[in-house]
């Protein structure tokens, strides 16, 4: 089914790049990323001394390698359209001094797809777009492959994919994007409709995820040398829904993001992200209303980056990236079993980008991650990344 959609997008993009619109609009990247975790588990206190006598995990390794395309075709001067789809494998391991109870678990699937239409207006100083989320990924899993998402789903560490698959979900937003010489502004919202899947193969009640209503504001300035953007998104979610049941509630979500870009002979791009949650709504035990959680369950992430492009030919950018990564500890007491605790990475990364011809173009990087969770857990990942890009038209 993947050979299928990159057949499909490639289909699209050979039509669309003959019929006159924005030919270098038109983009097909076909991308393998590789992420490899190692988190090394407590050799100190009743836990050390159980590891050492076998009978608990030492480390536990999660690794992933996920092929996948996006692809834009330019439909006309106004309409565009965005496909993007992967396959994901993912592997768990826990270690053991006695090597006969090491456990492993894998699961491995195409995901859900995504596709999103954009028409624009107003030449160009505004935009609406319709999307979705095509339930063409595993659901239905068992308790072991439950239990791996559950392990992807933990912000402490960097995966390029975290659920493999949910329901139907259907998007629409619009952005008013006026700009003023090199000055822009984008301002605008929209609303996100989820829908209903079965996450178990062994419960039969299906689970629905809150709907999304979103709105955010940003700026940006494009002078060259020197430009940069700062923007602010809302989230706020309707209820989670179990077998029809109201189940949980969770917090408004804060994303502040902006960026600072140099470009003159090299690229250069510093970055920062901040997400901050609000408390949940939780269903207290025997009750049927929601009501906000004494302690917050969410954590707080900041990520800080700096990307680099830098010519060594003609044809040739060396790259580098550098990020740093920061979750906070939930407001949980540390021996609840609420409690989700902090955790930090720097991540350093190098690699090269290289134009094989007019229209395709080729990049590969690799990173190395270090960091803790918990102050007492260290914490290593690997990332590998190749990306194959055909745009036809760019070499004009």
């Amino acid at each position: 089914m993947t050979i299928r959609m990159v057949f499909v997008a490639m289909a699209l993009l050979m039509v669309l790049a003959n019929n006159g619109y924005s030919e270098e609009q038109n983009r097909l990247s076909i991308y393998y990323m590789y992420q490899n975790w190692k988190l090394d588990l407590p050799t100190t206190g009743a836990q050390g001394a159980l590891a050492i006598e076998g009978k608990y995990p030492n480390d536990q390794k999660v690794g992933q390698g996920v092929f996948g395309l996006d692809a834009t075709g330019v439909v006309s001067d106004r309409l565009h359209v965005d496909l993007s789809g992967t396959v994901a494998n993912t592997m768990s391991r826990l270690e053991y001094n006695n090597t006969a109870n090491n456990l492993k678990q894998s699961l491995s699937s195409l995901n859900d797809t995504r596709l999103r239409i954009t028409y624009t207006f107003g030449g160009g100083k505004g935009a609406g777009s319709v999307f979705f989320n095509l339930p063409t990924g595993k659901r239905e899993l068992t308790a072991d492959q439950y239990e791996l998402t559950s392990e992807l789903a933990d912000v402490s560490r960097k995966f390029i994919v975290r659920r493999y698959g949910q329901g139907l979900d259907i998007g629409v937003d619009w952005f008013a994007l006026p700009s003023w010489g090199s000055f822009g502004l984008n301002v605008g919202g929209g609303y996100l409709h989820r829908g209903k899947y079965r996450p178990l193969k062994l419960d039969t009640k299906e689970y629905k995820y809150g709907d999304e209503i979103f709105g955010s504001l940003g700026f940006s300035l494009n002078n060259r040398p020197v430009g940069g953007s700062l923007g602010v998104t809302l989230k706020y979610y309707t209820k989670d829904k179990y077998d029809g049941k109201e189940v949980f509630q969770a917090g408004v979500a804060t994303t502040i993001s902006g960026a600072v870009t140099y470009s003159d002979g090299f690229d250069l791009t510093l970055g920062t992200t901040v997400l901050m949650r609000g408390k949940a709504k939780i269903r207290s035990s025997g009750g049927q209303v929601l009501s906000d959680e004494a302690q917050k369950s969410g954590r707080n992430q900041i990520l800080a980056y700096a990307n680099g492009r830098f010519p060594a030919s003609e044809k040739m950018r060396i790259l580098g990236r550098l990020e740093l990564g920061n979750v906070s500890a939930n407001d949980y007491a540390k021996e609840s079993l609420g409690f989700l605790p902090k955790s930090n990475y720097v991540g350093f990364g190098g690699g090269v980008g290289y134009a094989l011809t007019d229209a395709f173009s080729a990049s590969s990087m690799i990173s190395y991650y270090t960091g803790k969770i918990d102050s007492q857990y260290g914490l290593t990942g690997l990332g590998l990344g190749f990306v194959l890009t055909y745009q036809p038209g760019q070499g004009r």
